[in-house]
């Protein structure tokens, strides 16, 4: 079994595509609870790094409805005409109280659910991207188990450590970054999973991310949605 104190070195050669960290993933007794737990621990330490920044950013902003006020009175010394920027105003009074709940805005509760919403939703997104990486790759060939396959992708949500620099105040990280990382980390993962060819792990790996980008565009969609239609309330 992996132990904690050796995640650092563990996770740095993962993050610079070296085999050897898969390659114990794959050998380990149960990778997939390894996976799992390497899941949560990321989701925690981003979920504080964020909460943090969250809460020194919201210090140093005036509060939402000045905020908004503030929004409004500069809609209206624009050059909009009067039944536009009324339409304006409808609209993003609508979606205001949507996008302080996505923010947090004002809403030290949100934050602190946070705390769990972040790490369950990381572990989440794993299952679903190694549940598909998995029945990919064993379509193209691949040998290895669905533990296996678990344990080996849950190592590309490596690169999701760079948010711990969000508990910086206005220091934002790039998402495709990340994305396209954790692609190539997930490939190296399955190559050495299912001892696949290049190609096909490639491709394993990007069909995979694009699944997971499908369903989770579609449940944002279906959430703002259900929030816009409840008026807010939710």
């Amino acid at each position: 079994m992996l132990q904690p104190q050796n995640y650092p070195r563990f996770i740095g050669k993962a993050l610079l595509l070296e085999p050897d960290p898969f390659v114990e993933m794959v050998d380990d007794d149960n990778p997939w609870i390894e996976g799992l737990f390497l899941c949560a621990c990321i989701g925690v330490l981003v979920a504080v790094a964020q909460l943090v920044g969250s809460l020194l950013l919201t210090a140093s902003l005036p509060p939402s409805e000045a905020l908004l006020n503030l929004l409004l009175r500069t809609l209206r010394q624009g050059t909009f005409n009067g039944e536009t920027l009324l339409e304006i105003e409808r609209t993003l009074r609508s979606v205001w109280p949507l996008l302080l709940a996505y923010s947090g805005y004002d809403s030290v509760l949100f934050r602190l659910l946070t705390l769990a919403t972040t790490p369950l939703g990381l572990i989440g997104q794993w299952l679903l991207f190694g549940l598909s990486s998995h029945l990919l790759a064993r379509a193209a060939g691949g040998q290895g188990s669905l533990g296996q396959t678990l344990g080996a992708v849950a190592l590309s949500n490596a690169p999701r450590l760079l948010y711990l620099l969000t508990f910086i105040p206005f220091v934002s990280v790039a998402s495709v970054l990340i994305h396209v990382w954790g692609v190539l980390i997930a490939y190296r993962g399955l190559e050495v999973a299912h001892e696949l060819p290049s190609g096909r792990a490639a491709l394993v790996s990007v069909g995979s991310w694009l699944l997971l980008l499908l369903v989770s565009s579609i449940a944002a969609i279906a959430f703002g949605a259900m929030f816009i239609f409840a008026g807010g309330s939710l």
